[in-house]
């Protein structure tokens, strides 16, 4: 076991270990050299360039401001020849060497893990719990030195960042592990371009082109409004290949708790929807599981907001109850933990929200909405796992009552209930919370990626629609702040003299309703996940046709705008507008300008409003803003160059919300599969490791660049100055 021994503050940070007790390594070529930075085998690849080994991207990063001298050094294939490299020009290492360099070798370490998956994960987990010790004859900061023949003293960083990375790794935390975000340092740099955020693979890793990443960065001086902190970074491979499965890339990374059986035997429910259930299980009416609740909040007993937000019960925030003043509130519902909020309003309309929510806070929620507790044969977690499972293989749907189809008590009172015994419920709701989990995680790293993509997406678009495709061009000041300089040919017109107002309305409401996506501009609304309410006839619609500019009024500001590519109705508060010469402007280009981050500085200018997710965009706002316009041919030659530089973005992109869409998939069956007793769970249930309280939805959370043992490896750090 690792000790202090002695007083001194360096002192204090070396070790000694027991080689009988401890992994220790020193040739790369013996069974856990691979652990060395030392190590071939383990190549990387980072903004498009091909590294070789870890030492050669660690002795890169040295030398951020010589972008010359760090390719002669991630160029090298032996890694002893990458650090002779830098050795001469160590007195040009960048100023905060010793103060950052361990940040950079956790850095470099996760990369390598990222991207070599398999090979060194395996080698990691191979040491179990036995402290890593690199063996050294002069370095006691990165390894530790030979006292006698069984002892090892030094700090050894190395080997306790690989512990500290082995930490993680031992909780099947792949998730997150494959994804490793720049440092947040100063000129972190590599071939002049900021080092970007490293998406790995199991076995392999997959990079966008080399041409991609060299083309797709953007310079500081390029954009306005930003500052290196906040440009996009290269992003550097997807995290998964896409299939027409994700189940058994599941099952092989978490083993043995996916690969479960049905149960031994089964009986038949007499229920045909719900066919067979576990043989010892129960099945009883609605009304022996469930009760109605409904506590009034007279004189105002409670005032914190509830909502029922994508299947979750959330604090709503003050700045979201517009309109509603604290006597209102008094016709709310108080409600508490562990209760089971329903949305029983509008079935006929909306099979698409998810209608349950378990509360774990105590607060008010809209009277319109039903609040259940479960009776004592059943626990509050799977009787909420129960009514969901409902809900996703959507058996409400054919009940309720009234023009909007709304349920009520007695479509609950005899719903056919599946209840297993109460330790089995314990076991089903541990499992699904750690699966849950698990892929709510992996789906937050697709979110990322695609987030990712989107940037780099849109700085390519940035460059080319306000400064054109030369970068020698001469420039002009455009006299707009979020423009800046144009090219010396563009002009700058008003968008009275570009487009027309059009108000052309649907005499028959039977063409193509099509709605506006942030995301994606004017979309047909069948391809689009709307829950809004149907209109009961479409007659009066504005119409639209390929390449006129749709633009919803409330939120042009953030991007709800678009050049159709569709003939269709759309609602009749959008604003229609036709360009006046489709002989000297390019649709194309128009959309694309119109949805870059620069105009929406113009847009959210010109939008008025009280509420920021009320501004509104009137048509005289519109046709007043000012608009920069190329030379038509210009406007040609720089749509061709986008539709060729975004497709594999375009392709990536959509590789990673077709995996999103089978997570999903995947869970929706998984949890229909378990709570229905399709699948049993008591065994993986009981192996499962524990694990701490996560109250945050992790589908939101990002991944964290902080590491166990970060805070108590850095004072080795200030006190270190060594040859490496």
């Amino acid at each position: 076991m690792a000790k202090y021994t002695s007083n001194s503050r360096n002192s204090m940070n070396r070790r000694t270990y027991s080689r009988k007790e401890a992994i220790v390594f020193r040739k790369t070529k013996e069974e856990f050299g691979g652990l060395s930075n030392m190590a071939t085998g383990f190549p990387l690849k980072v903004n498009g360039l091909r590294i070789f080994t870890s030492e050669a991207l660690y002795q890169a990063c040295r030398f951020p401001h010589l972008p010359e001298l760090q390719r002669v050094i991630i160029g090298q294939r032996n890694p002893m020849t990458a650090k002779m490299k830098s050795k001469p020009h160590r007195g040009e290492t960048r100023a905060d060497w010793d103060r950052v360099k361990v940040k950079i070798m956790r850095w470099c370490l996760r990369v390598k893990l990222a991207q070599n998956w398999t090979k060194f994960s395996r080698l990691l987990l191979e040491t179990g719990d036995r402290p890593i010790v690199e063996e050294s004859s002069r370095d006691d900061f990165w390894g530790a030195k030979v006292v006698d023949g069984q002892t090892l003293m030094g700090i050894n960083v190395l080997g306790r960042l690989l512990m500290e990375l082995r930490k993680p790794l031992k909780q099947s935390d792949q998730e997150s592990l494959s994804i490793v975000e720049p440092l947040a340092i100063p000129d972190f740099l590599l071939d002049g371009r900021a080092i970007g955020t490293i998406f790995g693979q199991v076995d392999k890793v997959i990079d966008t082109r080399d041409s991609l990443q060299r083309k797709t960065w953007v310079p500081v001086s390029t954009l306005q409004r930003s500052d290196a902190s906040s440009m996009p970074h290269p992003v550097q491979g997807l995290l998964f290949d896409s299939s027409n499965s994700i189940a058994p890339k599941i099952t092989r990374h978490w083993g043995t708790i996916t690969r479960l059986k049905p149960y031994p035997a089964y009986k038949e429910s007499g229920v045909s929807w719900l066919g067979e259930i576990p043989e010892h299980w129960k099945l009883l009416p609605g009304r022996a599981c469930y009760r109605e609740k409904k506590v009034q909040n007279t004189g105002l007993k409670e005032r914190t907001v509830l909502s029922l937000s994508y299947g979750q019960i959330v604090i709503k925030p003050e700045e979201k109850l517009h309109g509603l003043v604290p006597a209102s509130f008094e016709t709310y519902q108080i409600i508490k933990p562990e209760d089971i909020i329903i949305r029983s309003t509008d079935l006929q309309n909306d099979w698409v929200s998810l209608r349950f929510g378990l509360s774990s806070h105590q607060g008010i929620i809209t009277s319109a909405y039903m609040c259940f507790n479960t009776q004592p044969v059943m626990c509050s977690e799977y009787g909420y796992l129960l009514l969901h499972t409902y809900d996703l293989k959507k058996v409400f749907y054919g009940f309720g009552s009234g023009l909007r189809q709304n349920l009520d008590w007695q479509d609950f009172k005899y719903l056919p209930c599946f209840v297993p015994p109460f330790p089995e419920q314990t076991a089903i709701v541990r499992y699904l919370d750690y699966m849950d989990r698990r892929i709510r995680r992996y789906i937050n790293a697709k979110k990322k990626l695609i987030a990712l993509l989107n940037e780099q997406k849109q700085a390519i678009i940035h460059q080319a629609v306000t400064r054109g495709l030369d970068p020698n061009v001469r420039l002009k000041p455009s006299g707009l702040e979020w423009l800046g300089d144009i090219p010396e040919q563009w002009d700058i017109r008003r968008c009275k003299y570009i487009f027309c107002c059009v108000d052309i309305r649907s005499s028959t409401g039977e063409e193509e309703l099509l709605t506006v996506s942030s995301d994606h501009g004017i979309i047909p609304r069948k391809s689009a996940n709307v829950t809004m309410f149907k209109a009961e006839s479409y007659v009066g619609y504005k119409l639209c046709w390929p390449g006129d500019l749709v633009i919803n009024s409330l939120w042009a500001w953030a991007r709800g705008l678009g050049v159709s590519p569709y003939h269709g109705i759309i609602s009749s508060a959008y604003g229609v507008y036709r360009l006046r010469s489709e002989r000297e402007d390019n649709s194309k280009f128009i959309h694309e300008l119109v949805r870059s981050s620069s105009f929406h500085w113009e847009l959210q200018i010109r939008s008025k409003g009280i509420w920021k997710s009320r501004l509104q965009l009137t048509d005289e706002a519109f046709l007043c803003a000012p608009f920069p316009l190329p030379p038509f041919p210009e406007q040609n030659t720089i749509v061709e160059y986008l539709d060729k530089e975004t497709a594999d973005i375009d392709t990536a992109i959509n590789r990673a919300q077709r995996e999103i869409d089978l997570l999903r998939e995947y869970r929706t069956r998984l949890i229909a599969d378990v709570v229905t007793g399709k699948l049993d769970v008591r065994e993986a249930a009981a192996s499962l490791p524990e694990e701490a309280e996560q109250p945050e939805d992790i589908e939101e959370l990002t991944d964290s660049e902080g590491m166990p043992e970060e805070v108590a490896l850095e004072p080795a750090i200030a006190e270190a100055t060594d040859e490496d």
